[in-house]
């Protein structure tokens, strides 16, 4: 793509912007003092976000995501709104691949980083106001003295059609790949990196943002890098990530940094079992039919008997009491033929009596002459 003044200006921009401020979010800089160790991925893992995250995985640490079966959708649905997800794991070199959609909107920006404690940071961002474009993006501990690190590259229909944007990171180069094609490398020593130090080499982990840069608040910069003040009356805005997979180049418990040099040699991979990777792998529930299949034959042989006595229990109280409800019955209707029986020798009595006094009656008859 050719260079403008525009795209200089762009650069500057964005260098200024969010990458290395809305982003630092990290309570301990370990150039600074000791800080915890970071926790390994330690392994390959495809996340998909058509489900609830694993937040033993995952934060969502601003706002919230709706999931679909498209994939999770990050909004700003109220006016200064924004969304951050971040990864419970770091990655030490590795690659991280996500199908994503951006937002759109004047002054929204969506993005997909690697971010370390120290602020070394491997970004992909979208303008809302560019459709057709993402750029890509490095800092060395969050230094924004100069305004060439950045790049823009194309990608048709953005907002509605998911591209895969990969990252390719280890101690030597930087890749950026779209759809399976290299659009970029930077490697570790040359100009542009100040010769490896500001090369992004400690532990990261994986940040995904929505955010407004065009807000009053924000610098008369950062505000023409979005492409102008947020339009509120468009609300909401969203981006949607589909997947994302991320693989570890190294393996271990934990990541320590050794000192505050911030140099990939200064980070001990403490050897040991991952948490993540542990999370990731584990069996999943077994079902009803599995339980029964582990259980050994002297096991299903002792349920057998068990649901045999069981059953038969069940027939035995169910015959006693049909038994019981037949006593029952013959009981009640022999009381019921008992009644009936007087009942019968009463009206009897009352027949005879009233035949006796009807023929009483008839021999005193006499004809009127």
């Amino acid at each position: 793509m050719a260079s403008s003044p525009f795209y200089t200006l762009f650069f500057l921009l964005v260098l200024l912007g969010f990458s290395a401020a809305e982003s630092a979010t990290d309570d301990c800089d370990p150039l600074n003092g000791t800080c915890p160790a970071d926790a390994a991925l330690s392994t390959e893992a495809t996340f998909w976000f058509n489900s609830t995250l694993n937040d033993k995985l995952w934060d969502m640490q601003t706002g919230e995501a709706d999931y679909t079966s498209e994939g999770a959708e990050f909004s700003i649905k109220a006016e200064n709104g924004s969304t951050l997800l971040v990864s419970n794991f770091y990655i030490f070199f590795g690659v991280m691949e996500v199908h994503a959609k951006m937002a759109t909107g004047r002054g929204i920006i969506s993005s997909v980083i690697l971010q370390s404690d120290d602020k070394d940071e491997i970004d992909w961002e979208w303008v809302g106001y560019n459709t057709s474009a993402v750029q890509s993006d490095f800092f060395g501990k969050g230094n924004t003295t100069t305004s060439d690190r950045g790049g823009i590259h194309y990608a048709a229909d953005a907002n509605t059609t998911f591209h895969n944007y990969t990252t390719y990171w280890d101690e030597e180069r930087l890749e950026w790949w779209i759809d399976g094609d290299l659009r970029r490398t930077v490697n570790y020593s040359e100009a542009l990196t100040l010769y490896g130090k500001n090369y992004p080499q400690t532990p990261s982990r994986v940040k995904v943002a929505i955010w407004p840069v065009g807000i009053a608040s924000e610098s008369v910069g950062n505000i023409e890098w979005g492409g102008g003040l947020v339009n509120w009356d468009d609300l909401p805005f969203t981006m949607t990530v589909q997947r994302i997979r991320v693989k570890d180049f190294s393996s271990g418990k934990e990541y320590e940094y050794e000192g505050t040099s911030g140099s990939y040699d200064s980070i001990k991979i403490v050897s040991g079992n991952s948490t993540a990777s542990e999370e990731i792998h584990k069996a999943p529930a077994k079902t009803l039919a599995e339980k029964w299949a582990d259980l050994g034959e002297g096991a299903h042989i002792g349920v057998y008997c068990g649901a045999a006595a069981a059953g038969g229990i069940l027939v035995a109280v169910f015959s006693w009491w049909c038994i019981r409800q037949r006593r029952q019955g013959r009981l009640q209707r022999a009381l019921d033929d008992a009644s009936n029986g007087q009942e019968l020798k009463n009206l009897e009595q009352y027949q005879a009596q009233w035949g006796q006094a009807n023929w009483g009656t008839r021999q005193s008859y006499q004809k009127v002459p």
